[in-house]
């Protein structure tokens, strides 16, 4: 049986797969893959809802890594 921070675990990691998937790419697929650089974007600050998305992703993904040195913890 699951216990509770197995619970927050598979949670925890739906929210910051969600989080990540609905974050806007600041490069184009071609620029990713060739490495090339755009300065367009390069001095632009997050403002708004992207900031709100980069500071929530990173929340969850530093609780990602307390819940599974938790749950090692409580299997052990």
């Amino acid at each position: 049986m699951l216990q509770l921070v197995d619970w927050l675990l598979i949670i925890n990691s739906i929210v910051l797969i969600t989080l990540v998937a609905l974050q806007s790419s600041k490069q184009s697929l071609g620029q990713a893959l060739t490495g090339g650089n755009s300065e367009l974007f390069k001095n632009q600050k997050e403002r708004g809802a992207e900031l709100f998305m980069s500071r929530a992703t990173l929340v969850s993904a530093i609780l990602l890594v307390v819940l599974a040195i938790a749950a090692i913890i409580v299997h052990a």
